[in-house]
């Protein structure tokens, strides 16, 4: 087994996350970009395109762009775990890329500032929630408990309890929606760092050639 052969049998094992067509795809590409480039030696191979489990995280954050992309093409946002797979693979393939360190480092401090951001707006959202599902649950709690020693003032602790649910019931979609809007954010965002930092590379790659 040759240096080419013995590199696409390692990175082969390491995209086992992608389907049989896309996992052909991407060997069958880096098979014949390797022979065409005439690399002769694993050394040299790992040399100019990095290791294979590096390689492999670059590829598996491409597919999990184009997945992400195909969901957004109507214009609608991709599911949270479609966005949120993009940020993390990314953030791999940011990490364990064979590029600058200082941009690399910048890149991360910019996705986990964005990441702390979202983090605490949904805790924020997810904390109101609860807070109303608390609310709701003292007020008919005790609306019951006295309904019958004081009607009026139970019936009007009912009502305010029955009145937060109803808030609840509608605002239940519209933080589903919020959540997966700033995940899709947080993915473009991400999606936009990665491709500058790839950009750069490829013509840092092209300047010491």
């Amino acid at each position: 087994m040759d240096g080419r052969q013995k590199y696409i049998s390692e990175l082969k094992k390491l995209l086992a996350p992608l389907t049989v067509e896309e996992r052909t795809d991407a060997l069958d590409f880096y098979n014949e970009y390797i022979e065409d480039t005439g690399y002769n030696s694993y050394q040299q191979i790992v040399k100019e395109m990095g290791n294979p489990r590096q390689l492999s995280h670059k590829i598996l954050a491409d597919y999990s762009i184009k997945a992400n992309d195909e969901e957004t093409k109507s214009g609608h946002t991709a599911s949270p775990h479609s966005s949120w797979r993009v940020f993390w693979l990314i953030i791999i393939a940011i990490v364990t890329s064979p590029i600058t360190f200082a941009l690399s480092l910048g890149a991360l401090v910019v996705l986990i500032c964005a990441l702390a951001a979202v983090f605490g707006v949904s805790v924020g959202i997810l904390g109101t929630l609860a807070g109303l599902v608390f609310a709701a649950g003292v007020l008919l709690y005790s609306g019951i408990g006295v309904v019958v020693a004081a009607p009026m003032t139970g019936i009007l602790y009912i009502g305010f309890g029955i009145t937060i649910l109803g808030i609840l019931l509608f605002c239940i979609p519209l933080v589903y929606w919020i959540i997966r809007w700033l995940a899709q954010a947080i993915a473009n965002l991400a999606k936009y760092i990665y491709q500058k930092l790839v950009q750069r590379r490829a013509e840092k790659h092209e300047k010491n050639v």
